[in-house]
């Protein structure tokens, strides 16, 4: 008998266990098979689950940071929640008083029987509702509503979260491999662009935020990295590629550290020394558009549509060049608006001779509320189809600058892979590899990019064998960084194109006024 009792005990407790989680996850499925659009159950796909796991923890951590914000806001507005609720108590106190409602017998003998008996008082049998016992009832109903909107809300977000964990592993689960190219160089080519990146930027007299809270060392010996510092440091690298007189320059993200005004009039003064014969193309980092330090979070994304707002503002200002599509500046009313303003704005292309086609993208397409999921790169489904109708539309070397890393390199797995590749950069190295399987010898396609102060060349080849040339440009003002420190050399990359259609990538460093610190000899290397 004492079996069977503690059995069905059992039963009762896991049978709601069961069918909130059917509720949860059958959502969770049906989200992740329209998403995948059909591979979710192709066997390679699982082979990415290992992966894309990480995907799924960071897009936890994600949602986690907005039920914090949520928790922030309402914490902030508390006083004004109790001031409400207590004007609706006294209001319902007031009306059950005027409109002498009665007490329900069943009511009163519920009261009477249970643990608020305490209350029975305020309900006598027969008798009309007191003030006090109008407002208990105001309040009893509003707590149920609470409750109601907690578990539906808690219930919508479990669905969500798992519905977005499942689309991101299985749909963008597993990251590309880079393996290293031979860094032996190769005479001749001309001169295509020049990349400056990650320049971090700041304003009055502070130092990047990363050094700040020390997430990143600085090298000892060397100029700290104040603002005129780190102008400084841009000014003279502005004035080495004014004498290469490049056709394009290429900023890949992250030129402010925060997205402030005041960082951004720092960085367009800096730039002022581009020469007019150089047009300038310029992507977002997640500093300059997503950045939310954890003392301020952005639940509901008005920050980030003011800093979207802010860049294209300064892209007015400091592009130059036949972009399509052209510039349209946002009005200032509404965020979800100015959200949508910048979206349009990429695949931003522009052609220079010899048949070369550049496209700028977006890679910050991730709605990060909080500052553990700003670095999530995403570039969007929207986006990778207009490039892809693009490229349909022509052939001839191709480079995509964008600010996220799209592969890994060769070697093992590392967390921090999460917020360095973009979770679609798979899908994009796919989409460049068939264009240049079409015409290996005429379809060179190259990927620049910065984010996380790395430098390398690679090569991405598909399994089809279709190849892609990737190159990584660290911080142009504070250097390579390896383990956590940075080398504090500034530097920019000068890319070339042989007429075998090889791409020759070159670092140029440039050595501090008044650092310590030894600045390596430039180097080169083939990333074809």
């Amino acid at each position: 008998m004492a079996r069977r009792a503690a059995l069905r005990v059992l039963y009762l407790a896991l049978l709601p266990v069961l069918v909130l989680l059917a509720l949860v996850i059958t959502p969770a499925l049906v989200v992740s098979s329209v998403m995948s659009q059909g591979r979710v159950w192709r066997p390679e796909t699982w082979k990415k689950i290992s992966y894309g796991s990480r995907y799924f923890r960071s897009s936890f951590r994600g949602r986690l940071g907005e039920v914090v914000d949520v928790i922030d806001v309402v914490r902030d507005r508390l006083i004004l929640l109790f001031v409400l609720l207590a004007a609706a108590c006294g209001a319902g106190g007031l009306a059950v008083h005027a409109l002498e409602i009665g007490v329900p017998a069943w009511l009163s003998a519920w009261l009477d029987g249970s643990f608020l008996s305490f209350l029975a008082s305020w309900f006598p049998a027969g008798g009309r509702l007191s003030f006090g016992g109008g407002a208990a009832l105001v309040l009893a109903v509003c707590t149920a509503l609470a409750a109601l909107a907690l578990g539906l809300s808690l219930y919508a977000w479990l669905a969500s979260a798992l519905g977005e964990a499942t689309r991101v592993i299985l749909r963008y689960g597993g990251a590309a491999t880079l393996f290293p190219d031979p860094g032996d160089a190769i005479p001749g080519g001309r001169l295509v662009l020049c990349q400056i990146s990650d320049l971090h930027i700041t304003a009055g007299g502070r130092e990047p935020y990363e050094i700040e809270e020390g997430s990143a060392a600085w090298p000892e010996g060397a100029p700290r990295p104040d603002t005129a510092e780190l102008t400084g440091r841009l000014q003279r690298l502005v004035a080495e590629i004014a004498a290469m007189k490049p056709p394009l320059v290429a900023l890949t993200g992250d030129m402010t550290d925060l997205g402030e005004e005041a960082q951004w009039d720092e960085l367009e003064a800096a730039l002022s020394g581009i020469p007019a014969s150089s047009q300038v193309l310029m992507v977002p980092g997640n500093h300059d558009v997503a950045i939310n330090l954890g003392t301020s979070p952005d639940p509901y994304l008005t920050k980030r549509a003011e800093r979207e707002q802010r860049f294209i503002e300064v892209l007015t200002r400091v592009e130059r060049g036949s972009f399509q599509p052209p510039l349209h500046l946002p009005a200032r009313k509404r965020a979800p608006r100015r959200l949508r303003a910048i979206a349009g704005l990429y695949p931003r292309r522009l052609d220079l001779e010899g048949g070369i086609r550049i496209f700028g993208l977006n890679s910050n397409r991730y709605r990060s509320r909080f500052v553990g999921s700003n670095a999530i790169g995403q570039i969007g489904g929207a986006q990778l189809r207009r490039l892809a109708r693009a490229l349909r539309r022509g052939s001839g070397p191709v480079i995509v600058l964008l600010h996220h890393h799209v592969a890994r390199l060769a070697g093992p797995i590392s967390l921090n892979d999460t917020f360095m590749i973009a979770m679609d950069g798979p899908r994009l190295l796919e989409m460049l590899a068939a264009y240049q399987q079409k015409n290996p010898k005429k379809n060179s396609a190259l990927v620049l990019h910065g984010h996380k102060h790395l430098a390398f060349f690679g090569h991405y080849r598909s399994k089809s064998g279709g190849r892609v040339s990737v190159y990584a440009h660290p911080s142009s003002t504070l250097g390579h960084e390896t383990d956590g420190h940075l080398d504090g050399v500034a530097r920019f990359a000068a890319i070339r194109l042989t007429d075998d259609g090889i791409w020759r990538v070159e670092t140029h460093p440039l050595r501090p006024a008044r650092s310590a610190v030894p600045a390596p000899a430039p180097a080169e290397a083939e990333v074809s």
